[in-house]
């Protein structure tokens, strides 16, 4: 009887698994409407009047943004938890299309673009990092799709100082790292998702609080790896330590869906406006 019970628990978990595995299945591609081809791009990128709706009854949750990030600079994207942050960076590798207005790259509507050609262009690092259950190598190569030389790989870990704490590891960068990364620790995992887009080596990079969830020492590491990664990217910033964000070349302020000042650090703190006082609302903390 106990054998039984058993053999049902795994087949009641088999069921269920199967269940979401046809669930998904069917659900209805993503549409790829470009037929624009994109080899490698300058980098420049502009929201210009972008609105959107998850939900209709509920409004908008982003309204008329617009703003221009010019090849190889910074921007960062501010503004408390719920304001729009990373609904509106979920726009540029099409997760979602907007409403009304219009995302570019390079001048161009990102949806005349074939989205395979779209998305080489883009690198994403968040504070959520989805590694398989393989070796740090392979999880690292998953950034070129798996068709990268040893070499590469081995340089983008030096890189984004993987293999610092791979050397310490029996087999190195071919150590397992378990189901979702379990055996790593949170900096190691951020430090091999680095190494992946160091890889890719694409012209426009996406930091979504990629050091939020991190210790001070981890932090620090990590912080250094980003610095070498965002250099000759355009790159938008989503962080919410502000002192990450101090040197961005302009800093976006999203509030309730829209963005309400921009400017430099020094400038939006001279206005005495919202940046301001998440500013020092942060340090007084």
């Amino acid at each position: 009887m106990k054998r039984l019970v058993n053999t049902n628990a795994v087949l009641q978990r088999g069921i269920a698994a199967g269940i979401t595995l046809f669930e998904t299945l069917d659900e209805p591609g993503e549409p790829d409407t470009g037929a624009r081809q994109l080899k490698r791009a300058r980098g420049e990128v502009e929201f210009r009047g972008a609105c959107f709706t998850y939900d209709e009854a509920k409004g908008r949750v982003l309204h008329d943004i617009g703003f221009r990030v010019p090849a190889g600079s910074t921007v960062a994207l501010v503004g408390r938890s719920g304001s729009g942050k990373s609904t509106l960076v979920g726009l540029l590798p099409r997760f979602y299309d907007v409403e009304a207005g219009e995302v570019l790259l390079d001048g161009v509507d990102i949806r005349e673009y074939r989205l395979r050609d779209l998305r080489r262009q883009l690198s994403l690092v968040s504070q959520d990092v989805l590694l398989f259950d393989d070796t740090i190598a392979n999880n690292i190569a998953f950034g070129a799709l798996g068709d990268a030389p040893r070499e590469a790989v081995e340089a983008a870990a030096e890189a984004a100082f993987v293999t610092e704490f791979a050397a310490g590891l029996p087999q190195g960068l071919d150590t397992p790292v378990g189901q979702r990364g379990a055996l790593l620790s949170g900096g190691q995992r951020q430090r091999v998702a680095i190494a992946r887009a160091v890889l890719k080596n694409a012209p426009v990079l996406i930091l979504d609080e990629a050091t939020s969830a991190l210790d001070t020492e981890s932090e620090r590491i990590v912080q250094r790896a980003l610095e070498s990664l965002m250099t000759g990217c355009t790159t938008l910033v989503i962080a919410h330590r502000l002192s990450t964000v101090e040197n961005a070349d302009s800093i976006v302020v999203l509030h309730d869906g829209a963005a309400v000042e921009q400017g430099a650090h020094a400038e939006l703190l001279a206005r005495g406006g919202i940046y301001s006082g998440l500013y020092r609302m942060q340090f007084a903390d």
